[in-house]
């Protein structure tokens, strides 16, 4: 007998592994596509990528650079838009951002707050986290919110990424799209903060060059100060070029000194721009006090330290007429350094701007070294001048000595003597009286006395040698000497 065999099992059997096969093969090619479309697109962000590279490494301008980034994030990710903003002070501002971003952005503050819940790029800042999806609209203004509900804009449709610097948040890149549904995936987002470490670099790269830059201005002016102090200019012309400098480098709208005579500070060199204000105040305060809590002026003379006023308009140490002033003029951030001299306060620095601003730390302390050299200056002045009076003093006694030496007329002797001493002191006269018996009578004096001696010399032809008897009188009989600052006001003054 013939055994039959059922072969039909065994030609199902060889029949579906040949659908799987065919199967299979168009999987694995649809699976190439994908790859090729993926490895392409990979590329192409690569090379956009070393394209940024390229131009940060050149030192292209920052905002053309940070306009490429937003402009290249669209374009790659196929978003809808794409802006950047940056750490000014403590808020943050737009900066750069393609066309579109204006649908997005209606209805947000120019400047918004670092801080977690306050808004989208607030919070990535804060958290230093990229944040898309529900996370990233959960986190949205309510204007933002309702400006994208309004235009039919899907607010899981977003991606925010925070732009960092050795550690530290500066700003954020912030993508979105109009397609409804559009989630940005993982990759995508670390494309986006790819773009963000370059935006980054360039930020932090202009940063530096300008500090460079800044640092070799500031270096500059300090060094045409110190040679014209070296050069022994006129002391003036020093004065004028510090407070134009300090203004300059530290973008302010002018600047001017106050200068210690006595116990007051009186006007000194001031800028151009602020020369209305000096004026006016002088004509009405021409000093000021020096003493905390005097005046803003007077309190870093008394304190020795820098005084910041982000507006000075509504500073209560400023004065009620220095306010009203001021704000007319629209000047409200200052600086007040005092200048030092051997640890003595001799004037003060004043630095204004038109905007409320407080001065960094950076710029006080350029401003110290400004204050430093026209300190220095001052005090170089002083010592010429007393170098000069000293000199003075030391050649008319030289030439009353001569005249002494060699007898010559008593009269002519005591009338040098009187008018070297007004002279030397910067006195308006000086008169001698001389003992004759009991009394002081009449002797040498400046033409400048002489209508008071006839006035009142004749009157009190003579004066007793005694305490208490007259101010004359009462020197001889002390054998000490007496100031008055005013002697329409001296108790011993004879009338």
């Amino acid at each position: 007998m013939f055994r039959r065999f059922n072969w039909v099992p065994i030609l199902l059997a060889n029949v579906t592994p040949m659908s799987d096969q065919r199967k299979t093969k168009k999987q694995l090619l649809e699976d190439l596509e994908r790859e090729r479309e993926r490895a392409l697109r990979e590329r192409e962000r690569s090379i956009a990528l070393q394209e940024v590279s390229n131009e940060v490494a050149a030192a292209h301008d920052t905002d053309e650079l940070l306009e490429l980034i937003v402009n290249e994030t669209v374009r790659l990710l196929g978003a809808s838009s794409s802006h950047i903003r940056l750490l000014e002070g403590d808020t943050l501002v737009l900066r750069v951002a393609t066309g579109a971003t204006e649908t997005y952005m209606a209805g947000a503050p120019p400047f918004l707050k670092v801080e977690e819940g306050t808004s989208l790029a607030g919070h990535v800042m804060a958290t230093k986290k990229p944040l898309s999806g529900n996370g990233a609209a959960q986190t949205l203004l309510p204007s933002a919110r309702r400006a994208m509900a309004e235009r039919g804009r899907d607010p899981e449709s977003i991606a925010a990424v925070p732009l960092l610097a050795n550690g530290q948040s500066i700003g954020t890149l912030i993508l979105s799209d109009e397609t409804p549904g559009r989630r940005f995936t993982d990759d995508e987002v670390s494309l986006i903060v790819a773009f963000a470490d370059q935006a980054s670099l360039a930020i932090e790269k202009a940063r530096l060059l300008n500090e460079a830059k800044r640092e070799k201005e500031r270096s500059d002016a300090l060094y045409r100060v110190s040679n014209l102090l070296a050069g022994a200019h006129d002391t003036d012309e020093v004065l004028d070029l510090i407070v134009n400098e300090a203004t300059r480098l530290v973008g302010a709208s002018g600047a001017w000194l106050r200068l210690l005579k006595g116990d007051q500070l009186l006007p000194g060199a001031a800028t151009e721009s602020v020369a209305d204000f000096i004026t006016s105040t002088s004509a009405e305060m021409p000093t000021m006090d020096v003493g905390q809590g005097t005046s803003i002026n007077g309190h870093a003379m008394a304190t020795r330290r820098p005084y910041l006023s982000p507006d000075v308009t509504e500073d209560e140490l400023a004065t009620q007429m220095a306010r009203t002033k001021l704000k007319e003029l629209g000047l409200h951030g200052s600086a007040a350094v005092p200048l030092l001299a051997n640890d003595r306060s001799i004037g003060v620095l004043v630095v204004m701007d038109r905007t409320v601003r407080r001065f960094t730390d950076d710029e006080v302390s350029l401003l110290t070294a400004f204050a430093d050299q026209a300190a220095l200056a001052l005090e170089k002045a002083r010592l010429l001048n007393e170098a000069e009076r000293e000199k003075e003093r030391s050649d008319a006694l030289y030439r009353v000595s001569n005249l002494l030496a060699g007898a010559h007329d008593t009269d002519e002797v005591l009338d040098l003597i009187v008018n070297e001493a007004t002279r030397l002191v910067g006195a308006t006269g000086a008169f001698l009286r001389l003992l004759e018996g009991e009394g002081l009578v009449p002797s040498a004096t400046t033409e400048s006395m002489n209508a008071y001696h006839a006035e009142v010399g004749e009157a009190n032809l003579l004066l007793r040698v005694e305490e208490g008897n007259s101010m004359i009188g009462h020197v001889m009989a002390t054998k000490k000497p007496r100031v008055s600052e005013d002697v329409t006001l001296d108790s011993l003054l004879l009338r």
